[in-house]
């Protein structure tokens, strides 16, 4: 009976670990979960026809790769609006929205992500594509920047050394060094800025959030349309926006 419970634990040890690849990508191919995860392609076979199964992953009917369902972000989604943390932001978010039109979220920290574990939809018909679950590169986001840059030095220099700083569009940060002085200069005044480092036609300001020992645990943030933001003065107003709302809810 204790090797059946053991072998048990095993396979769903790696189920999960498979599962957790999702964070750093939509997408991923059979051949990608086997070099990722150093199982064997049958056993990765078998567990991802058993997410398929339950509804947990959809394959593309083109190019075979996997990705999330909406029916675990929903799963995800509804445990975290259960937590402490969504519950005291939540007024928040809505304030920050109801004050500049633009969409808010909450976030926290998953290696080099940001995990969206709320949020407010923004006022205008056209705003950015915001989902619970999203995961978006942390330094490509002034929601990311924010967290990244309140990180104890050993926690920021271990992520830097695991995570190469991909490049999606022109403006996003690829030099670690230009990287740590925007991370200064997040720290100095409290809020992170980001314009079009992910999505050209995006730009975010968001603040830390700190527990009762005063270590970063999330960030609230503003996400706009790049075509609604004036200019890098309106991008501080909103950044002092988050800050306010940041402070209070720390």
């Amino acid at each position: 009976m204790d090797k059946l419970k053991d072998y048990g634990i095993k396979v769903l040890d790696k189920a999960f670990n498979l599962l957790s690849y999702f964070y750093e990508k939509e997408e991923l191919s059979l051949k990608e979960l086997v070099e990722l995860s150093g199982l064997n392609r049958s056993t990765v076979y078998r567990i991802m026809q058993a997410f398929q199964k339950w509804g947990f992953v959809l394959q593309h009917p083109e190019n075979k790769k996997y990705r999330l369902s909406l029916k675990i972000v929903e799963m995800a989604g509804n445990v975290l609006r259960k937590m402490n943390l969504i519950n005291i932001c939540r007024p928040y978010l809505l304030e920050l929205r109801d004050r500049t039109g633009e969409s808010s979220f909450l976030s926290i920290l998953r290696e080099m992500n940001i995990l969206i574990i709320d949020w407010e939809p923004s006022y205008y018909d056209v705003h950015i594509n915001v989902t619970v679950g999203k995961a978006v590169p942390a330094y490509c986001s002034g929601a990311g920047k924010a967290i990244l840059a309140f990180l104890a030095e050993k926690d920021l220099e271990e992520l830097l050394s695991k995570h190469p700083l991909k490049r999606y569009t022109e403006n996003t940060i690829t030099d670690k060094e230009r990287l740590l002085k925007v991370l200064e200069e997040t720290r100095t005044r409290g809020y992170g800025l980001s314009s079009g480092e992910y999505d050209r036609d995006i730009v975010v300001a968001g603040a830390p959030i700190f527990n009762i020992h005063n270590r970063v645990i999330a960030s609230c943030a503003i996400g706009a349309l790049k075509s609604r933001v004036r200019d890098e003065k309106q991008m501080h107003e909103y950044g002092k926006l988050v800050k306010e709302a940041a402070s209070e809810i720390s």
